[in-house]
């Protein structure tokens, strides 16, 4: 089943495409506040370059965030468009699940942790890796501060070994240098959520008779814009 990823949660415009063979390309573009305008020619360029037509896709997959509000946004309303007008099958998957995928073939713990901005990362939980990471993961997506979430740790498995990936590792690269904890950080390659990966995982589910309808697919904020929140302390 040819599947599509999309994940445009962060700074990276993710699209992919992958098959039951595996991933058959991706295009990972840091795209900052212009993935509106960039997201269908990078998905013309990935499906030409593949010698595939938007007509071959099968299914997809969208990333759900949490992350950029306007991003996210973006994203979901690409991907509601071509599952109704190609009449697709559709699942949508945490940003979160698919930067913990990066991290594959540990038994340790995963710490995807995406920048949520005002000293906070958006982050979940999972103990080692699977081809369902959504079943590895131990609690829900949340938005904390690094220093809360170290200390969860160390109430969690002072002696086990933590890998932490995503854009908010280089920001709180010094903190989680100096913890006391056996902290791993991924490479630059694993920082990021890529459009392939997306793909597969979303081949997987499809595959396992999974579907979600894109009509009540929504945007995993965990947080209230910035906009809304000024609009609150002024108004009331």
């Amino acid at each position: 089943m040819l599947t599509l990823g999309i994940d445009t949660s962060t700074e990276i415009c993710a699209l992919g495409l992958a098959d039951e063979e595996g991933i058959l390309g991706e295009v990972n573009l840091r795209l900052i506040h212009r993935h509106g305008e960039e997201l269908h020619s990078n998905l013309d360029y990935l499906l030409s370059s593949t010698g595939k037509r938007i007509e071959d896709l099968e299914g997809l997959c969208i990333g759900t965030g949490p992350g950029s509000f306007t991003g996210l946004r973006i994203g979901l309303t690409a991907a509601r468009t071509l599952a109704q007008v190609l009449d697709l099958p559709i699942v949508a998957v945490s940003s979160l699940d698919a930067l913990a995928y990066n991290l594959s073939d540990t038994e340790a713990w995963l710490l995807p942790v995406i920048d949520a901005r005002r000293e906070r990362v958006y982050t979940a939980i999972y103990k080692g890796w699977a081809g369902d990471i959504q079943s590895r993961r131990t609690n829900d997506p949340s938005a904390v501060s690094i220093e809360d979430l170290l200390e969860e740790l160390k109430g969690l498995d002072p002696e086990g070994v933590f890998y932490f990936a995503g854009n908010a590792v280089h920001q709180y690269h010094s903190q989680l240098a100096d913890t006391g904890l056996d902290i791993r950080l991924a490479t630059a390659d694993k920082n990021i959520i890529r459009g392939g990966v997306l793909a597969a995982l979303g081949q997987y589910y499809l595959a396992q008779g999974r579907r979600d309808n894109y009509l009540e697919i929504t945007p995993d904020y965990l947080k209230k814009p910035q906009a809304e929140v000024n609009w609150q302390k002024i108004h009331g």
